[in-house]
């Protein structure tokens, strides 16, 4: 579609007060900058789902207080887009040692919120979900199977990376075990953000997966192990001790999608690559998880045994 296609929907949609348009993205969905009289900056997105992740946002305002999302000005179904207003605020990895000490109760309380209340709504089928929020897979852990032999083989030329869903599944399979609530996935620090009223909102949580509610925080961990997020988090969840390993896979199982999604974009240099608003690497990251269930890492990075 070209930009005059989108801008001319744009321009229907506000009702003419348009004074610029300016395109921010165009990855899985395109995003549009537009200048308006009556709002100021407001955000058009388009929801083309032009790569293998489905964009479930819209259907989040069906079931979550508003209050934690983005101010909708208009929305429509053909073609499916959203207009927000702009949000003003710090996301978590732009606050400073103060404000992650003064929000990060607030910001664990809401995101608890988030995950425990997306998480009351079931789903058919399990996995990867389609626009109807149908589960493309019949049983979890045939999921959990094909997604991270898949996230293997694109990961083959680092060995830890490549090896850490066998050693995992073969010392903890019975721990990989889930239901078919509705869980957000990408909950990095980027995605979450204190607005200048102190209030926490999620700007931009984008797919839902079928799974347990523990897989959400699994990914908020791949992101924020070994920082205060963390900790808050983990002090809050008060998870036994099964639980806590079962955070510490679906964190490590999070870090591989992640790290195999940016191999596909064309980012080699993965042993390098650091989480938003963290100061470890993904690969460090998983690493002490593996550590923590009980595997051993050689100096090399080239061999993983079970202690």
């Amino acid at each position: 579609m070209e930009k005059k296609y989108f801008a001319d929907k744009i321009i229907d949609a506000l009702n003419g007060d348009v004074e610029n348009i300016e395109l921010v993205s165009e990855t899985s969905n395109v995003v549009y900058r537009v200048r308006t009289k009556k709002y100021g900056d407001v955000y058009a997105k388009f929801y083309l789902n032009k790569s293998s992740h489905i964009d479930h946002e819209m259907y989040l305002y069906s079931i979550l207080d508003s209050k934690y999302l983005k101010e909708v000005i208009t929305s429509s179904d053909e073609p499916k887009f959203a207009i927000f207003k702009e949000l003003k605020g710090k996301t978590l990895d732009e606050l400073s040692l103060d404000e992650v000490a003064q929000y990060k109760n607030k910001i664990i309380e809401s995101l608890i919120y988030f995950y425990d209340t997306v998480g009351c709504n079931k789903a058919n089928g399990y996995g990867l979900l389609d626009e109807n929020l149908n589960g493309k897979s019949s049983d979890f852990l045939d999921f959990i199977i094909k997604r991270q032999t898949e996230t293997q083989d694109v990961l083959k030329d680092y060995f830890i990376l490549n090896n850490a869903f066998s050693v995992i599944f073969e010392k903890y399979k019975e721990l990989i075990v889930g239901d078919n609530s509705l869980v957000p996935i990408d909950t990095n620090a980027k995605n979450i953000m204190v607005c200048d009223d102190s209030e926490v909102r999620f700007i931009d949580p984008g797919e839902l997966i079928s799974a347990p509610k523990l897989m959400g925080y699994g990914d908020f961990a791949a992101h924020t192990y070994k920082t205060e997020f963390y900790d808050t988090l983990i002090s809050k969840l008060n998870l036994d001790n099964d639980d806590l390993k079962r955070l510490r896979i679906y964190a490590i199982f999070s870090s591989l999608n992640i790290l195999a999604f940016l191999k596909k974009l064309g980012v080699n240099n993965l042993e390098e690559v650091i989480p938003y608003g963290n100061h470890y690497t993904f690969l460090s990251l998983i690493i002490d998880h593996l550590e923590e269930l009980g595997f051993e890492i050689d100096e090399k990075n080239e061999k993983i045994k079970i202690k």
